[in-house]
């Protein structure tokens, strides 16, 4: 992590020796480089979790002999009073929308590493994109030919020859652009995707361009309801390939927050900022709306599924956590995921399991939870179609007769969701389960979670103080308006 973080190219299957100053080297190689106590980055994720810095180095975390401008740290992180959410989710729950969209709330931009990163993913998930097309543009034209070739057997019974042959299949693609495909799925496959692009995107953007118009391929885009591996942005993105492959491309905020994830590693990602904890038109809010002394600093972690393998380990080295803040996608109930085993599960099952691995972590005993159930308005459209019971866990769901309406059965059915994790959440631990509804993608929804957030952590400070006697019933648990 730490070579991440420090912008050290770590090529697949190499392994480096890191020496006690900071300077590393490649196996093999006997050419030391760097230092990677000199990136500040290193030094600040060191110093929020506690990880151990050599003496030379420490220093810098509070600044050097130039003064304020050779900061690394900013003041606030060195008092106990930050408060820090970690945010986790299965991937593909919107935790990193979510993540971004903070970003765009509270004032702090993307910088110039970041945008690149964001860029290069995106340009990469392209190709992801077309080759899981092109997988399932397989099955479907081996079963097309299968149907196509028992027409045949049942032609030549009843006499007839040399019908059924011609029929062509909608999934078939011509030679040249079966022979791309072959070797995209190839390069896939053995896992070296990163290695070809995106240096050659540019080059292959008009074929891919080609592909994904082809009859072929929109014909398999139109069942995209059979596989479950195809995020709903691909369209989005593949329909402007040529631009998104050029050098000049730039990603637009759209862009941003339509990117799976926030970067290629996409283990860790850090994000400071303050709210007001003044409620508006009092006294104090509207004589010095801007007076920095009534900010309360925030840190969020975000760290997602890929980041938490290896039996959350890492979890470990994240220490005085505030709250922490899980992202579940209530569109997942009909989705598969593929677990570390390589097994294939319903997405919200391996959710739940995931939210139970964390929410049991010793490290997390007395720590405030919130349950961010997203993507509200894809599981509105989704669940009037697919019946909430095709998930396992779901299997008792039984809407009340009076709800007729679409919007009366989502409701019903998000307030089952949520209930469910109450339950859970209550077998394991004596506190409450907050719960909040997001539509990531709408920036509103996201910025009224976390002001909830800040409600929900304004009362524990109010019930642990005891200053008015037992308050455990004074804030509800679960958001009762975001859903009218």
């Amino acid at each position: 992590m730490g070579f991440h973080l420090a912008n050290v190219q770590c090529p697949r299957n190499t392994h480096f020796w890191l020496y006690d100053d900071g300077s590393y080297e490649e196996e093999g190689q006997n050419i030391i480089k760097g230092n990677i106590w000199q990136k500040a980055s290193t030094r600040l994720i060191a110093n929020l979790f506690s990880l151990p810095i050599p003496p030379g180095y420490s220093h810098g975390l509070k600044g050097d002999a130039t003064g304020d401008s050779g900061r690394f740290v900013p003041d606030y992180l060195e008092q106990k009073s930050v408060h820090k959410l970690l945010l986790v989710g299965l991937e593909g729950s919107g935790s990193s929308t979510i993540f971004k969209q903070a970003k765009f709330l509270y004032g702090s931009k993307f910088s110039p590493g970041e945008l690149l990163d964001l860029k290069l993913m995106i340009q990469i998930n392209v190709y992801k994109y077309l080759s899981t097309l092109l997988e399932w543009r397989e099955c479907f034209e081996d079963q097309a030919m299968k149907e196509n070739r028992e027409l045949c057997t049942i032609d030549k019974a009843a006499g007839e020859t040399g019908v059924a042959q011609t029929r062509p299949s909608l999934f078939s693609l011509n030679q040249r652009l079966m022979q791309f495909a072959d070797w995209l799925l190839e390069i896939v496959a053995l896992g070296d995707l990163d290695a070809f692009f995106p240096a050659a995107t540019r080059e292959y953007a008009p074929i891919v361009q080609e592909v994904w118009k082809d009859t072929a391929i929109q014909a398999t885009y139109k069942r995209n309801n059979e596989f479950h591996f195809l995020p709903d942005v691909a369209s989005y993105f593949l329909d402007r390939v040529v631009e998104i492959s050029s050098n000049e491309y730039e990603p637009t905020e759209k862009d941003i927050l339509y990117a799976e994830g926030i970067n290629q590693w996409n283990g860790l990602s850090l994000l400071e900022f303050s709210l007001d904890e003044r409620y508006q038109f009092t006294d104090s809010y509207v004589d010095k709306p801007d007076d920095p002394s009534m900010l309360t600093k925030y840190q969020l972690i975000r760290i997602n599924s890929k980041g938490l393998n290896g039996g959350l380990r890492c979890l470990e080295m994240l220490q005085e956590v505030r709250a922490i803040i899980f992202c579940i996608s209530l569109a997942d109930y009909d989705q598969t995921w593929v677990q570390g085993s390589g097994e294939l599960s319903n997405k919200m099952i391996s959710s739940r399991d995931m939210f139970e691995d964390v929410i049991s972590h010793p490290s997390f005993e007395d720590t405030t939870c919130v349950l961010l159930l997203n993507k509200y308005d894809s599981f509105e459209a989704k669940v009037n179609r697919v019946p909430l019971t095709v998930c396992d866990w779901f299997a008792d769901f039984s809407p009340v007769k009076p709800h007729h309406t679409h919007q009366s059965l989502a409701s019903h059915a998000y307030y089952y969701i949520a209930l469910k994790f109450k339950d859970l959440y209550s077998r394991i631990s004596d506190r409450k389960l907050f719960v909040f509804q997001t539509k990531a993608l709408e920036r509103k929804t996201v910025d009224d979670a976390f002001r909830y957030i800040r409600e929900v952590l304004r009362w524990d400070d109010v019930k642990n103080s005891d200053a008015f006697g037992s308050v455990e019933d004074s804030l509800c648990s679960m958001d009762m308006s975001s859903s009218s």
